[in-house]
């Protein structure tokens, strides 16, 4: 009967040792499971934490409104009482600068009562409203009414004044000749005119 009692002893102290090994590693995972699960949570708030930082520190995005007008006109009157009218294919209001429009084939003329009225056309153009200024850019060209035309690549019209002026290369033509210069100006509805820079000339007899 001893041997018997003495393995039954020894299968005792076997499932003891399995029980306390079991034992050791449920007491460490009710440690090194919440332990993970507090990490992870940390995480995913400090990740949420951040993109709400980020998506709230960026600017958001304003939509631009474009304002489009199809065949505009636009009416104003000389500080010397003269009136003037501003055509074009199409026009656009600067967004960031509403009093800023921005011309497709413009075309102005000015002293539009006039039997002879001045008229300029070009490609592109800006119209200032709040200073009357008007840029004409790109196969500029300009019709006195009397005969005599010009064309350039640029042109500014002060329509309060009526006044022209251009800085690029001018070409002009008209009853009494041609003449080209580098730059010019139009002042009193035309009667007085001024080239300046590499003026070439020839007039016809008349």
């Amino acid at each position: 009967m001893q041997p018997a009692a003495v393995m039954t002893g020894r299968s005792m102290s076997a499932d003891l040792a399995r029980w306390r090994r079991r034992s050791r590693r449920v007491r460490a995972a009710r440690v090194v499971l919440p332990a993970a699960i507090g990490v992870l949570l940390v995480a995913v708030t400090a990740q949420v934490g951040w993109r709400t930082y980020t998506a709230a520190a960026r600017a958001p995005a304003e939509a631009r409104t474009e304002i489009r007008l199809i065949t505009p006109r636009f009416y104003g009157q000389s500080t010397d009482g003269r009136s003037f009218m501003i055509t074009a294919r199409s026009a656009i209001r600067d967004d960031a600068d509403p009093r800023r429009i921005i011309l497709e084939e413009p075309a102005l003329t000015l002293d539009t009562g006039s039997p002879t009225p001045t008229r300029m056309t070009a490609k592109h153009g800006i119209y200032r409203q709040d200073t009357f200024g008007l840029k004409l850019k790109d196969d500029v060209r300009l019709d006195d009414g009397t005969g005599y035309r010009f064309a350039s690549e640029e042109s500014f019209v002060d329509t309060r004044t009526g006044d022209v002026t251009g800085e690029t290369l001018m070409n002009g033509e008209g009853p009494s000749g041609q003449v080209q210069s580098q730059a010019y100006s139009v002042y009193d509805k035309g009667d007085r005119i001024v080239f300046r820079g590499g003026v070439r000339a020839r007039f016809e007899r008349q």
